[in-house]
């Protein structure tokens, strides 16, 4: 088993292997023909990917199975690498390192929920200091977290949970945020991250929190739109989505109050450097 700072690479086991059957097609037959005929799909077109098992895996998953919309995504990805070039191009850990270590704005939970689900929660509020961390390094550190996340087959069936905290939440937060920052993160979401994204809460929303959302509401699909729940200060509410038992005090959960952060973390992604440069090669021929 792997340790609680450590990215879990095991096989699905059989359990996980019947829900990525039921929820994403997954036979031994269906995924072979699939790889084999993405594998062709990509030879024959303008994107350069790698194109060995596991990573083809990353991008079949999500799209249950279907190559042609594995494709599509991968396309996707190419054009927003292209888009946000200045931001993403050859991002390394090494180059959020401040924002994991010093702020810890990000936190991925060390146990999963009921369902299998990573859990991740970001600190929109009284942690964030806006003279410090600006929205576009934010952006980089989660960019940063989803290429480790594609490495865990348990996140690639049963998919992630974000838990968005405006706890402390002022006018300096709200003006900090921008109309294409929102756009950025809700297209990364929507069109280009090959995660599965189950669900996306919101706890701890000021009155101010309109302001914020009136930046994102208009760049939101109706999918996501459906996966987007907004709790206030009502804990009972996230539990009705995630299990008491599988969250800390700090979220009326009934495990120990957070005491690791993503310094804990950080020095997990290192360790993946070789496969973040692979997945920096992304892109068109």
């Amino acid at each position: 088993m792997p340790g609680p700072f450590e990215i879990d690479r095991s096989p699905p086991s059989a359990e996980l292997l019947e829900v990525a059957k039921q929820e994403l097609r997954e036979t031994p037959e269906v995924r072979a023909a699939a790889i084999e005929e993405l594998r062709k799909l990509l030879s024959a077109s303008d994107l350069s990917f790698p194109d060995d098992e596991e990573f083809l895996l990353i991008y079949l998953r999500p799209t249950k199975f279907y190559p042609e919309s594995a494709l599509k995504l991968m396309r996707n990805v190419a054009e927003f690498n292209k888009t946000y070039k200045d931001l993403l191009h050859n991002l390394m850990p090494a180059d959020v390192k401040p924002v994991f270590v010093d702020h810890g704005l990000i936190n991925i939970f060390t146990n999963r929920d009921q369902k299998g689900r990573r859990l991740m929660v970001v600190h929109m509020g009284e942690k964030w200091n806006t003279k410090e961390v600006t929205e576009d390094q934010i952006f980089r550190a989660l960019y940063t977290i989803q290429k480790l996340a594609v490495l865990e087959p348990a996140t690639q069936i049963n998919g992630a949970v974000v838990i968005y905290d405006f706890k402390g939440m002022g006018m300096g937060h709200v003006k900090a945020m921008s109309t294409s920052g929102a756009k950025r993160l809700l297209t990364f979401i929507q069109e280009a991250c090959p995660l599965r994204m189950k669900a996306v809460h919101f706890v701890n929303e000021p009155m101010i929190f309109n302001m914020v959302w009136s930046l994102f509401k208009p760049f939101v699909k109706e999918k996501l739109n459906k996966r987007m729940f907004f709790h206030g200060e009502k804990m009972a509410k996230l539990h009705e989505h995630i299990s008491k038992e599988c969250l800390p005090a700090n979220y009326g959960g009934s495990l120990p109050a957070l005491d690791y952060g993503a310094k804990e973390w950080y020095p997990v992604a290192e360790q993946y450097n070789d496969f973040i440069t692979k997945w920096n090669t992304c892109g068109f021929k």
